[in-house]
């Protein structure tokens, strides 16, 4: 648990408001994982195990307090960017060898790594990691698309 907590409590600290929440959320995550173990198959690495207990807690936590009204794109029926590539990354994520999703990022170029591991493992907005590294919103945005192209040619190629 020593191990993992900082990363759980990173997710939770960016999806609660309060620490306190927070603290609460990574303890039920841990729980969680303990009642689980027997469902650990071992074919990833235990911290993307625990990392997918907490994203899926996260989801089904916020699914419960679903807002009682629509957003516009909801009512629309658009999905932004963001959405769709989002989703391309949980696919990825999902399926069975996570570790192969590792090793395609940690062959990417740093300027395209580290945004991407920012945004979809860090859960930090295009503005939050603009800011961090000093770089342009849409430079950010450039290098997080060209870095998931390359991905997902690497993937079709490996699979």
């Amino acid at each position: 648990m020593r191990r993992y907590q900082g990363m759980v409590f990173s997710q939770a600290r960016k999806a609660f408001p309060t620490k306190d929440e927070a603290e609460d959320f990574t303890q039920e995550v841990f729980l969680k994982a303990y009642e689980s173990l027997s469902t650990f198959r071992g074919e990833a690495q235990i911290s993307t195990w625990i990392y997918q207990i907490a994203r899926n807690e996260i989801s089904k936590h916020f699914k419960k307090k679903k807002p009682e009204h629509e957003t516009l794109e909801e009512t629309h029926g658009t999905k932004s960017k963001t959405d769709v590539s989002q989703g391309f990354i949980d696919q990825l994520v999902k399926e069975e060898d996570g570790n192969l999703l590792r090793s395609l990022i940690s062959r990417l170029p740093a300027v395209y790594r580290k945004p991407i591991i920012l945004h979809y493992f860090e859960n930090m907005s295009l503005k939050e990691i603009s800011s961090d590294m000093d770089i342009k919103l849409n430079t950010i945005k450039s290098h997080i698309s060209r870095g998931k192209e390359l991905i997902r040619k690497w993937w079709h190629h490996e699979t």
